[in-house]
């Protein structure tokens, strides 16, 4: 399953003074325009008195009406809540660090690069460096007029030298309010309105922002209903709350050790009861939340809200909100969790399981878990009783959004930051360095690609080695998709690991220290068998298994299947006697010279096909 990432709510206060003169004239100095424009707002000066301030309001998401709290103090520091009823966040800065506690209580501290760095321009922001010609951290250039409903608009960019990160102003030409924002990231694209400027205490606040985020296209509103300037604010508010949450149980002793998963098809899964129901759930640390079915979800008669988007593999996703019941695992007793719920029943069954959710970030946080790939066990422990006497290698591993990243370099040249995301089966470039470094025009085998989203076209190569803290693997298959879509669109990270290089070693995930600790597994030095048809089978509507594509240049293609085949015999066995689609997969792992004969229905025919493996790389 490929992993998907939440939208974050971020909420930003615009402050506005009571406007000057109007322009006489069109201007194209960038700071000029600014400074007409803090002229405007009553002058810089008074901006930088306004040291402390409190925000509430309304807000208005993916279908939800909640309401949210800020309270900031200059430079940085910052608290906000907010409640949408079945869906809470908080986060907040302290001075020294930014932190988030998420929907069920959990709190995390930001340590990736990519964090540090935003937070730093935060900081430089608070402090209108922005505004200072000779800055060395931005730079404003003028973009020209636009037009935002019926007002022009001058277009000041602010760019930085710490990061890629950009914001254009869109200020009125008549008045130098602002009338529109747009941030800019590699990743993400925010257009933001502002109207309803009311004044207080000399200061004119946008009383209403409208926003929307690309490429998800997540509409949110945001009305305020109450403005205080330098009020004073007790500084602890800013610090995170105390102590972790406790929301579960060992049911023997101080830990669960040596809980047997199922690995299929390089995907771990292990099973969860809910009000007496057994069920089959996929680990997996790349996902931002833990997800339920929307068809089991209903099945239990839990009450479902919302409709966020949130971002798939291949597109975006519809994403809603429940109330997870009580629930377990062996070992271990979990009180009711929110939980996120997504139509993943479908798409789990194309592949021939059976599966009803997707444990992650919420469920995985609470522990530190060591997952034995060649014994196929999880052990569960205690973040605050647990510590590790092995030989193992302990890396820092910075969580980006709620997922690690660790330092990887590919055939001793093609280093960088990757995730760690054991709910993928396969590695993968993300798109935008597969582009960079040129691996779009190498020769390869062209897939498809399926996650939450839809599918999407991939290529993949075979590489030398892929190298992590001293420890080797030779010749990986890595992919990459063939577009910038989905969640492997991200510049922000070069790559995806998945369990096709993980399944050589042992691994620890200590989300509490942001560490992983990494043993040679007893599969190290194993060379595991792989496709060597091209052939990618699905289990169709109709309950038969149907061919989802057939790479071109691959014996699958040579021997003439073409998407929509439907297969009906493998060696005159019927393919009913096989046990389903994972089970002819496998057979397609078989060595190079390996023959099958089919016979397969096309339309209203049936074909008969031979084919022969081989090595496909």
């Amino acid at each position: 399953m490929r992993h998907f990432c939440l939208m974050l709510i971020c909420l930003f206060t615009v402050v506005l003074y009571s406007p000057g003169a109007t322009a006489q004239e069109q201007l194209s100095d960038p700071y000029e325009i600014m400074e007409k424009h803090m002229d405007a707002m009553g002058g810089l000066e008074r901006l930088k008195a306004e040291t402390t301030s409190y925000t509430e309001g309304k807000l208005y998401l993916a279908g939800l009406e909640g309401s949210f709290k800020q309270w900031k103090r200059s430079p940085l520091t910052n608290r906000t809540e907010v409640d949408l009823g079945v869906f809470k966040q908080i986060t907040g800065d302290n001075g020294e660090f930014s932190w988030v506690e998420d929907a069920n209580g959990k709190v995390k501290i930001l340590k990736d690069e990519n964090s540090v760095k935003r937070r730093e321009i935060s900081r430089l922001n608070d402090l209108y460096d922005y505004m200072n010609k000779d800055s060395k951290n931005f730079s404003l250039t003028f973009d020209g007029i636009e037009k935002v409903g019926e007002n022009d608009c001058y277009i000041v960019t602010i760019s930085n030298t710490i990061n890629d990160d950009i914001t254009k102003y869109f200020v009125n030409v008549g008045n130098y309010l602002l009338e529109k924002t747009v941030n800019k990231s590699p990743d993400a694209e925010t257009h933001a309105l502002y109207s309803d400027y009311r004044e207080i205490n000399g200061i004119k606040i946008a009383f209403r922002q409208e926003s929307v985020t690309y490429p998800i296209e997540q509409k949110q509103t945001v009305e305020l209903i109450k403005y205080e300037s330098n009020p004073n604010i007790d500084p602890t508010l800013f610090e995170p709350p105390g102590g972790d949450v406790k929301d579960f149980e060992f049911t023997d002793g101080e830990s669960a050790e040596n809980i047997p998963f199922e690995f299929i098809e390089n995907h771990l899964y292990i099973k969860v009861i809910i009000n007496g129901r057994e069920r089959l759930w996929c680990l997996d640390t790349g996902a931002g939340m833990s997800v339920i079915d929307s068809a089991y979800a209903r099945e239990l008669g839990l009450k479902v809200e919302g409709n966020l988007k949130g971002q798939g593999a291949g597109q975006t996703v519809d994403v809603a909100f429940t109330t997870l019941p009580p629930f377990s695992i062996e070992g271990i007793r979990f009180q009711e969790q929110n939980i996120i719920v997504i139509d993943i029943g479908s798409l789990f069954k194309k592949w021939d399981y059976d599966v009803y959710g997707i444990l992650g970030y919420d469920f995985l946080s609470r522990f530190v878990i060591k997952v034995d790939y060649a014994d196929e066990k999880l052990s569960f422990y205690d973040p605050d009783k647990f510590e590790y006497r092995g030989d193992g290698v302990i890396l820092d591993a910075p969580l980006v959004g709620h997922t690690f990243s660790l330092p990887v370099t590919v055939d001793g040249i093609y280093s960088g930051q990757w995730s760690v995301d054991l709910g993928a089966g396969s590695t993968s470039f993300h798109y935008p360095f597969a582009e960079e470094n040129g691996f779009l025009k190498r020769d390869g085998i062209h897939k498809l690609g399926m996650g939450a989203g839809g599918h999407f076209d991939e290529k993949m190569l075979k590489f030398k080695t892929i190298e992590l803290a001293g420890f080797t693997v030779k010749e990986p298959y890595i992919d990459f998709p063939l577009q910038k879509s989905g969640a492997f669109g991200s510049s922000e990270l070069i790559g995806n690991l998945g369990n096709s290089f993980f399944r050589h070693f042992v691994l620890y995930l200590d989300y509490k220290s942001q560490r992983m600790i990494v043993e040679k597994g007893k599969d190290y030095d194993r060379v595991f068998p792989v496709d060597r048809s091209g052939l990618q089978l699905i289990r169709s509507d109709d309950d038969e298994i149907e061919v989802f594509n057939a790479s071109e240049n691959t014996p699958s293609a040579k021997a003439g299947f073409q998407k929509g085949d439907i297969i009906m015999t493998i060696n005159d066995i019927k393919a009913e006697y096989f046990g389903g689609a994972i089970a002819i997969r496998k057979l397609f792992q078989e060595k190079a010279g390996t023959r099958y004969s089919f016979k397969v229905k096309r339309g209203d025919q049936i074909k008969e096909l031979s084919m022969t493996l081989k090595d496909l790389i």
